[in-house]
């Protein structure tokens, strides 16, 4: 009976120790498989982080993590995750239209700053055109300085300058450049529109346009009137397309013209008032003194003949008491005329004072000098004299002729007495007439 105890006891036994082994070897097997389980749920989700992590290292803003990651924690991880690349992308996405922008600025300030040294380099060109044209003494100096410095300032660009004349009835040619003729006649002020207008005028489709007259048919142009003191003094005329940044050029060129026209009209006028008689619009003495010294340097020099003539009008007293004042300033004004038409461009006619007059005359003899002198004399005489609705009469002159010897001083004091004297001689031999000083044969 003991026994057979004994024998289920130790049957229990071996019974519970292998469940024992079974359950130790199920509860391992449960253990590792629950770590497998957590492994595998740990590590998917950190790959994926890591993916996404190592996606936005190399410059991929747009990746993202799901949030359903099967974990609280790491789908809180995914939202912070995803959050930060969301900023990250809006910060980049700044960062680039700042950039964009930063460089859009920049462009603008190299193209502002071109354009600014260019301007600057306009600015310094027509600064030394200014002053040259300031120092211009004559019209062809002016013009000179025009063709020169307008094609730097507007290159490529062909035209012309035009100014009024003195009549204000006609715009002539101060000076051209480029492959342009112009008419040396010049045009009517009616002519150009931009005139008309007070206005820049520009024609970019002739057939959709006024044209204006002085210029060809079917020209694409550009009119700019020049304006000084609100007066038009004359045009600038410019053959083709006028672009944005060459009206800068444009404007800046017409006022520093403008003024230099202005300032050498004035200039001109100044110097004749200084060496021209204002009845007369001839020399006046302290010119033909000048003009004297300077040609009898000349003729020193070159051995060329130089004959002076001393010359007045015949009984001028009696126009001046019989009519007045007014009147004898006329007889003056036609008889200056009719010897200024008469003599040539290079001699000198001056009015000496009063009733007299003086004409130098270089290279000629005075000989040859009294054929000329008679023609004179004769067309004087034939001069019907009329002061408003008066007629004066005719009147004559007396001239007397001296040429310049070696024997002489360098001044010219001796040869004006030496033709003063001839004329004097012409006088007492009966007026009208011109006499050879004996000091020139």
């Amino acid at each position: 009976m003991q026994t057979t105890r004994q024998d289920a006891a130790a049957q229990r036994l071996r019974r519970g120790k292998r469940l024992a082994i079974f359950g130790a070897i199920a509860v391992a097997l449960i253990v590792i498989g629950g770590f497998t389980l957590l492994v595998q749920g740990i590590r998917r989700p950190l790959e994926t982080m890591l993916r996404a992590m190592t996606a936005l290292g190399s410059g991929d803003e747009q990746t993202r993590i799901d949030t359903a990651m099967g974990s609280r924690e790491f789908n809180r991880l995914a939202i912070g995750y995803n959050a930060m690349a969301d900023r990250l992308e809006g910060a980049v996405s700044d960062q680039g239209a700042s950039e964009r922008q930063l460089q859009v600025v920049n462009a603008e300030l190299e193209r502002n700053t071109k354009t600014l040294r260019e301007r600057g380099d306009v600015i310094e060109l027509l600064g030394g055109m200014a002053h040259r044209m300031q120092a211009a003494r004559t019209d062809d100096e002016l013009a000179q300085i025009i063709r020169v410095f307008v094609p730097q300032v507007l290159p490529d660009i062909p035209g012309a300058l035009y100014a009024h004349n003195n009549s204000r009835n006609c715009l002539v040619p101060v000076a051209s450049w480029g492959d342009i003729v112009v008419p040396d006649d010049g045009f009517a002020p009616e002519r150009c529109w931009a005139l008309r207008r007070g206005q820049s005028h520009s024609v970019v489709d002739p057939r959709r346009d006024i044209v204006c007259a002085h210029v060809a048919e079917g020209e694409v142009y550009h009119c700019e009137p020049l304006l000084a003191g609100g007066e038009v003094i004359g045009v600038l005329y410019l053959r083709g397309r006028i672009e944005a940044e060459n009206r800068f050029r444009m404007n800046v060129l017409t006022e520093n013209i403008a003024s230099a026209l202005v300032n050498h009209r004035l200039q001109r006028s100044l110097r004749e008032q200084t060496i021209r008689d204002p009845l007369t619009s001839l020399f006046n003495r302290r010119y033909m003194e000048e003009a004297l010294k300077l040609e009898i340097a000349r003729a020193s020099r070159s051995g060329n003949p130089l004959s002076l003539v001393m010359c007045d009008v015949d009984h001028f007293k009696r126009f001046n008491d019989e009519f007045g004042h007014d009147a004898g300033d006329a007889v003056l004004q036609q008889v200056a005329a009719e010897m200024r038409s008469r003599f040539r461009d290079g001699d000198v006619v001056c009015r000496f004072g009063g009733e007299e007059f003086t004409i130098i005359a270089p290279g000629t003899t005075a000989e040859a000098l009294a054929k000329r002198v008679d023609i004179v004399r004769q067309a004087i005489a034939e001069i019907a004299v009329r002061h408003g609705n008066r007629a004066l009469g005719s009147t004559s002159m007396s001239f007397g002729i001296a040429t310049w010897t070696d024997i002489m001083d360098r001044e010219g004091a001796t040869l004006i007495q030496a033709a003063d004297i001839a004329l004097y001689q012409s006088k007492r031999d009966g007026r009208n007439r011109a006499t050879i000083s004996a000091l020139a044969a």
